[in-house]
């Protein structure tokens, strides 16, 4: 597993650390930062390691800074650790990227959400200047997302250059970094700081979230000599609330700006209540811009089936499909078919390298009684003893594709929450340990040959959330992790199972990409909810019943967007550039491919 996989230059760092390196996640001129987790509670931190030759005072400095400081707006710092190689911040990790990172996303983030970033970066430097520390390189990427139910938590980083009320009385110019050109204060390129240096930075964020650009562009020299001497042009599109801040903010004499950010993050507040936006209205973007899309479409074959087809899976050798109680196999080569009639409704298919597994669903009495049977890639559509049956209110399973062990949870007694969990050796359904008792998950996804996941959602007394929990194939739970988000089924990565993709339950116009290593969540507005998803090395592709198709990148980014117009009834990846679709016209079943061989260019 991934996890487990130090980097080959730090050994010596993790192997005397309290916490377990799990990638590295970014590399500047002051060292490296990693993900990382806790050896003793399983939290997510990130390591912040000083490079080689770099002054120790730039560290020291950092971490000066963060201790002192105590807000929901600064990413906050857990202390300092020592290693055979130097030192390091454990710094709290944010989940959902950078400001940055959002701001390039596809889709146009709404007035509202842009305000409320704003307000939390002004809140984060409120209390650092009421600690006499100034910030002095605000920029999108030192503003770090955390995410919330309903939108995200900006939080200040990067305390690196930060200087105290004291230093900045002192004239003498710091030598090596000093900020970043396109958001510096006119009296920084002198070496002057103030308080009002980084309002005067907010202010540049403040007009480039809302116009979608800076202020000033151009080369450092051409940046400097514009923050000196131009004047802002703020479009009409602004509103005039918003227009008077950014104005106030990107004055060029530090005293005629905000007074501090308590008195800039005031008028952010009175602006936003002006704007009079509705308190139920929670959009994060306001329009997405996806570019129609034209595949080539091919009848891949036709089925002579009354009923529509509800699962499509492939292993690349053999295509598996299912109706209501029959299972079609078909040759991806020679298109040969091949059925075989059930005794019970299939309800879930499950590829293996060398075949599939089947899940049925009957009833007897008052109890569901279930049964998963194993069918061979080389015996057509036999079934390989032993099959496992199953009496359960509730079950979930799940096959790692290599065919080695089977995961199941099942629900007996409809009255309780507690469902009994249990690994078997897939060839001889055999034990690996005792069952152990669990809540009932929503999903169950196998990632690798050693690992899987379980999915639990839970809402309760106002608290919604989703508990992802790793568990290996000796059924022990590894501690897991929560996002305060409802997803009730994830859909992995063909070429990368550490990558999900899901969907809110709650806001259903949201996607979620979830990556588990290093763990980063990224939010997709979507304009339709999707029945289907596929997971394949080019991104993920989302469709609905009714021809509808949407195709993203591996980042959640937009790919294009097409409408067929037909029914569809089930999709996955044919290969690495193809897309299968079964779809019901004029009550006949048929399997379409599109090639996808331009998706990307």
């Amino acid at each position: 597993m991934s996890y487990q996989r130090a980097l080959p230059d730090i050994k010596n760092l993790v192997s005397r650390s309290n916490y377990r390196i799990l990638k590295q996640i970014g590399q500047g001129q002051f060292g490296q930062v990693y993900f990382a987790i806790s050896r003793q509670t399983g939290e997510f931190v990130a390591l912040k390691s000083l490079a080689k030759g770099f002054p120790t005072n730039r560290f020291l400095r950092e971490f000066s800074c963060l201790v002192s400081l105590r807000h929901p707006n600064i990413v906050a710092c857990k202390g300092m650790e020592y290693h055979g190689k130097g030192r390091y911040l454990v710094m709290e990790y944010c989940e959902g990227g950078t400001l940055r990172e959002l701001m390039n996303f596809s889709a146009e983030l709404s007035l509202r959400l842009c305000l409320d970033l704003i307000i939390d970066i002004l809140a984060g430097l409120e209390e650092a200047h009421q600690h006499n520390i100034i910030h002095c390189d605000i920029k999108p990427e030192n503003i770090l997302l955390s995410l919330t139910a309903d939108k995200w938590t900006g939080k200040v980083t990067d305390f690196g250059i930060a200087k105290t009320v004291q230093q900045s009385n002192n004239n003498q110019l710091e030598s090596g970094y000093t900020g970043s050109p396109g958001y510096m204060a006119p009296e920084r390129f002198y070496g002057k700081y103030s308080y009002s240096c980084d309002i005067y930075s907010v202010g540049i964020i403040l007009y480039e979230l809302i116009v979608g650009e800076r202020p000033f562009s151009g080369l450092p020299g051409d940046l400097m000599l514009a923050h000196l001497n131009q004047r802002i042009k703020i479009p009409n599109t602004v509103p005039k609330p918003l227009q008077a801040i950014i104005i106030k903010a990107l004055e060029k004499l530090p005293q005629r700006r905000f007074l501090s950010a308590q008195e800039m993050l005031k008028a952010v507040n009175i602006a936003k209540e002006k704007l009079n936006f509705n308190p139920e209205n929670t959009k994060l973007f306001t329009s997405t811009h996806i570019s129609n899309l034209t595949f080539k479409i091919n009848q891949f074959t036709d089925l002579d089936s009354s009923n529509k087809i509800t699962y499509i899976i492939n292993n690349k050798k053999s295509i598996y499909l299912a109706t209501k109680n029959k299972l079609i196999k078909l040759s991806c080569q020679s298109k040969k078919i091949d059925t075989v009639d059930l005794n019970w409704s299939i309800i879930e298919l499950k590829i293996l390298s060398e075949g599939c597994l089947v899940l049925t669903k009957g009833k007897k009495e008052d109890i569901f009684q279930y049964h998963v049977d194993y069918f061979s890639e080389n015996q057509l559509l036999k079934k390989v003893p032993p099959y496992l049956p199953l009496d359960a209110k509730k079950i979930k399973f799940s096959g790692n594709f290599q065919g080695d062990w089977l995961a199941i949870i099942d629900q007996r007694n409809s009255q309780g929450i507690t469902a009994e969990f249990k690994i078997l050796n897939l060839s001889t359904l055999s034990l690996f340990k005792s069952p152990k008792s669990c809540p009932f998950p929503s999903q169950l996804i196998n990632l690798d040959k050693r690992y899987g996941l379980a999915i639990f959602s839970r809402f309760s007394q106002g608290n919604k959330g989703t508990y992802l929990y790793l568990f290996n194939r000796r059924s022990h739970f590894i501690k897991g992790f929560s996002i305060p988000l409802l997803i009730s089924e994830l859909t992995p990565n063909k070429a990368n199972p550490y990558e999900l993709f899901g969907v809110e339950t709650a806001k259903l116009n949201y996607g979620i990409l979830i990556n588990l290593n290093p763990l980063k969540i990224t939010r997709t507005p979507l304009e339709f909810i999707p029945n289907f998803i596929i997971g394949e090395a080019w991104g993920y592709g989302l469709a609905d019943t009714k021809g509808k198709l949407l195709f993203l990148d591996r980042e959640g980014d937009y790919l294009g967007k097409m409408d067929l117009g037909i029914e569809i009834t089930a999709m996955t990846g044919l290969n690495d550039h193809q897309l299968l679709i079964a779809t019901w016209e004029k009550e006949k079943v048929k399997l379409l491919t599109l090639d996808l061989t331009t998706l990307n260019t």
